[in-house]
Parts: C-alpha cells; structure tokens; sequence
C-alpha cells in the first residue's frame, strides 16, 4: 500500500452515529435489510451490510420468550461489532412527496367522508388524536473498535458524509409489558426495536401478534408507550406494518401509532391475505405514506429486486427508504448495483459464515438462494444434496471460487468489485 493511500484511509473523519430516524429524514439513499425468518442472522447482515446497506433487522424476535429465556436470548441475538457497515451518504436535497395520484384521490375521499362540519379547517376526524412530538436522539448502543471502513477513503461528492449502518431488532409480541421488558434487554446491542405488525402466517394470528394488531390500533399504541415509557422518549421504536383491504383500517393504525410516538412507518405492500406471488399493490402503500403527512419517514417494502424496482418505488411512493427480502436474499449485492449475485459476495458470504461459525442448514440455504441464477437444473438438484460445509465449499471450488485468496472483508469497495488490500 502507498503512502498516499494509506494518508487517505488515516485521514477519515469518525463515522457520524445516528439513529434510524435521522438517517432516513437526512439522506437521499437508504437502503434496508428486512427482517426475514432464520435468514436475517448475523453473517447475512454482515454481508449485505458490504455492498451499500445501511440498516438491517434481526429475525422476528418473540418478546415474551426473549425476555424471560437465557436459551432464547443466545438463540435469537448474536450480533459483532463489525457487522454494521461505514457509508458515504448524500445529504437529502428535498423532502419525497407521493406520486401517485389514485393514491392522493384515494385518501382525499376518505377523508371528505369522515369530515365533521364542525372540525373547520383540520380534516382529520375527531377520532384520531394528535401526533406526539417525538425526536429520536439517541440509542443505548455503545459500539466497540471497528475494523469496517468505507468503500472508499474520498467521499463521491463535497457534500457527502461518512455515516455508520445501524441494526434494529424486530420484535413480536401482543401486549406491551413484554416488549418493554425486551427493549431493556435488548437497547445495549442494537440501535433501535421494530414492532412488528405484519407477519401472515397463521400461527402468529392465533397468537395475536403480526397481522394480528393491523386492527387492533390502541394495542399497538399501548406496545410503543410501554417501550418509551421503559426506555426513554428519545429512544427509537418504529412499526412495520401491511396494507389493509379496508384502507379506512391503514390509516387509523397509522394515525394512531404517531399519536404513541413512532419514530417511523415500514409499510408492506400487501394485505394479510395476499401471497408473495401476488403483485404489491403501490398505489395503496403509497396511501399509506400518505397518511402519515410526513410527521416522521417512511419505508416501503415489497417486490424489490433490483435499483429501477428501488427508484421506482422511492418515485411513486414518496418514501425516505426501501426496504428489500427475498430480491436480496437472491442477490446481496442489489442496493450496490449487480444484477445477479456477484461471485466475490459468494465468496465473502463462505468466508464470513466459517468465521461466525454459521449453522450449516442456514449456511446452505443462503448459498442456494444466491447461486440459483448461476445454476441450471441439473446443478441446482446436486448442490441441494449437498450435507455438509466441507462439501458445499469444495464443491464451489470446483466452480472456480477461491476462499482461500486474501479476505475480502471488511475493506471492500463495493462498488469496483475487487478488495482494497
């Protein structure tokens, strides 16, 4: 390494810590890993947090059982203090505002129709109260040494600014006592605590949590003052939610949780009922951002598989963030440009998974999900027999992968695609 570069690197300035909140209220791009089941673990955050994103989630976390179970502690949270990434950020130039216009049409009739004579000037109906002046300022979480650096030592632009990725832990649970007893547990490791209010699956309706709270507002709103109340008004607790086919639903949800304190909204595209293979419906997401009248930002989730999908829905929906899972769990590179799972991520993904000692099930889930685009049918059918580490290794080896060349993590430049040093 030159003396030049190594000048570059020792003259960084210190990464900027900042919540969720005001990354997304002060950045152009942010880019978001979701809260996927069994597949959000560690060496996954750690590799997409390679390759330009900047907040990722745990797994859905039970609050009940995390907070009163050692096992369930061990087995849900594992986090290192160089998986969150270190970015150049660009400083947002102007507020987003919703495109769609079926949207915009949608909520003006909603809110004509619930309009009190009476209310003068202000259209929201007497129902909904105001929103709670939150600012989110801090979290509890006091980072180690890092050895993570940016992709690169000059910034893209004058006024871009080097900004650590944070981790938010998503949590389920149908009462507020036992999240809040899971915030206190969980605030010195993460950044943040997402309630989630949008899981479909079955088991976790007849539970009572997921899907379940979409039209149970008060509940959700009691969840986010128990944590606050716990925790700290200044400490980060946002909510993901779906869409309701009822669109009168979606927005007292929304209104509701802003009267609570939220410091953001992820909306998923979807209703309960609609499967993965079924279109996001844009239009009523976008309502949904638009119910919030941007008094905190928002986050939009579904149906991202590459940057257009990105741009597209940052245009339409007029959200501060996007919000993708399967389209990364396919490629992790995604939000850094490649169309297909570049073979350095797959590379980096063996390396970082020995390194944390990743359980093998998951180790070769993830390296199906992102080598199907490189496979046909034939190898695709091989490697799924595969039952071992040692196997799937020498197998991609016989690929052409080398895990044995100097490590690519964590200086990577993501964006030319070949190791710093």
């Amino acid at each position: 390494m030159s003396e030049d570069v190594a000048a570059a690197w020792a003259d960084l300035p210190t990464p900027e810590r900042l919540p969720v909140r005001t990354m997304l209220e002060e950045f152009e791009t942010v880019n978001v890993l979701a809260p996927l089941v069994r597949c959000s673990k560690l060496p996954f955050r750690h590799l997409v947090s390679l390759y330009e994103t900047h907040v990722t989630h745990t797994p859905m976390i039970l609050a009940e059982e995390f907070s009163r179970s050692q096992q369930a502690r061990v087995s849900d949270l594992t986090t290192s203090a160089d998986e969150r990434g270190v970015f150049w950020m660009e400083p947002r130039r102007r507020p987003p505002r919703v495109s769609d216009t079926d949207a915009l049409d949608a909520l003006a009739a909603l809110r004509l129709a619930d309009r009190d004579p009476d209310d003068g000037d202000d259209p929201r109906p007497p129902s909904y109260p105001a929103p709670t002046p939150v600012r989110v300022t801090k979290t509890l979480h006091a980072p180690r040494v890092t050895s993570r650096l940016p992709p690169s030592p000059t910034p893209p632009s004058p006024d871009a600014r080097l900004v650590r990725g944070a981790l938010v832990a998503q949590m389920a649970s149908p009462n507020g006592a036992s999240l809040a007893d899971a915030a206190e547990l969980l605030a010195p490791h993460v950044d943040g605590l997402d309630i989630n209010c949008g899981c479909p699956q079955r088991w976790a309706y007849a539970e009572g949590i997921g899907c379940a709270l979409l039209r149970r507002p008060e509940l959700v709103a009691d969840m986010v003052r128990c944590v606050h109340g716990r925790m700290g008004w200044d400490w980060p607790v946002s909510i993901k939610i779906r869409v309701d086919p009822d669109l009168r639903r979606t927005e007292q949800l929304v209104r509701t949780a802003l009267a609570a304190g939220v410091s953001h909204v992820t909306v998923h595209g979807r209703t309960r009922h609609q499967a993965s293979t079924e279109p996001v419906s844009l239009d009523k997401l976008a309502f949904a951002v638009e119910c919030v009248r941007g008094e905190v930002p928002t986050v939009a989730n579904g149906d991202l598989w590459d940057l257009a999908d990105a741009q597209r829905m940052r245009a339409q929906c007029g959200v501060h963030g996007v919000m993708a899972a399967r389209g990364l769990l396919a490629n992790p590179a995604l939000f850094a440009g490649y169309d297909r799972t570049p073979v350095h991520a797959v590379e980096n993904f063996v390396n970082l998974g020995v390194d944390y000692g990743f359980i093998f099930s998951l180790f070769h889930r993830h390296l199906a999900y992102m080598l199907e685009s490189h496979f046909v049918k034939p190898e695709k059918t091989y490697f799924n027999a595969l039952s071992s580490s040692v196997q799937v290794v020498e197998y991609l080896q016989t690929r052409g992968l080398d895990f044995g060349a100097r490590r690519k993590v964590p200086m990577w430049d993501a964006r030319r695609g070949y190791s710093l040093f």
